[in-house]
């Protein structure tokens, strides 16, 4: 029912044909930690119509300072099948499907495949990796976020782009433990989600080949150019 989606819809680069696209659109969200949990909450409350939910860990107490969405209840049950309930509930004319499964080399084309777009709210540098080149390699717009305390960043990749491959980002060392905000990981899941509508939407000025920085403290966003790099493996692949 358009009725639900009445305050967005009223927006010029909405409307009802924008409503449409968003209704027919799927989007494969890897991750539902502190990222994962406002992203998938406001791409369901937009109306986006297929979500799959992609996460193996299950629930501890510690996760309960940001994943919102958990309760003391949901300890030790898988995350994703808890989201397909909760985010299900959240809007019944949408499809939301919950996987509790790894993501890794072996399979990663086939999860990723036949998805509008990818947002990728993992931690490991493994896993964001192996999203990323797979996203280039099919041509699917990914939206990575990441935090660290009172930071954090949104990057958008597509093909033809500078990439996170390009600035050596995948070279850095894995943290054993990442330091979260809960409100941090709150926007930069809502920055995620907001670009991932923009990119359905094909709205101008989605900041492919750049990096949103953000600094909790002092509430600033810096936006940086990803620098491109001619010998970059994933461009050459592609």
């Amino acid at each position: 029912m358009l009725t639900r989606y009445e305050r967005q819809r009223i927006l010029p680069e909405i409307g009802d044909s924008g409503q449409e696209k968003l209704s027919k659109a799927k989007v494969l969200v890897i991750g539902f930690g502190g990222l994962g949990t406002p992203a998938a909450t406001y791409l369901a409350e937009a109306g986006i119509g297929h979500l799959e939910i992609v996460d193996t860990d299950t629930v501890s107490l510690t996760n309960l300072n940001r994943q919102y969405l958990f309760t003391e209840k949901d300890i030790d049950s898988y995350k994703a099948h808890v989201a397909e309930r909760v985010i299900g509930r959240m809007n019944a004319e949408i499809s939301v499907h919950g996987k509790a499964q790894h993501i890794d080399a072996s399979h990663i084309d086939t999860a990723v495949r036949g998805f509008d777009a990818v947002v990728d709210c993992v931690d490991s540098l493994e896993t964001r990796k192996i999203v990323h080149d797979a996203c280039l390699k099919r041509n699917i717009p990914l939206i990575e976020g990441g935090i660290d305390g009172f930071h954090g960043f949104v990057a958008c990749i597509k093909k033809g782009f500078p990439c996170l491959n390009c600035m050596g980002f995948f070279s850095g060392k894995q943290k054993e433990t990442t330091p979260v905000l809960g409100a941090v990981a709150g926007i930069i899941g809502s920055m995620q989600a907001l670009e991932t509508i923009k990119i359905l939407l094909h709205i101008e000025d989605v900041p492919f080949g750049k990096i949103l920085y953000y600094d909790a403290k002092r509430q600033e966003l810096e936006q940086v150019d990803i620098p491109g790099n001619p010998e970059c493996v994933c461009h050459k692949e592609s």
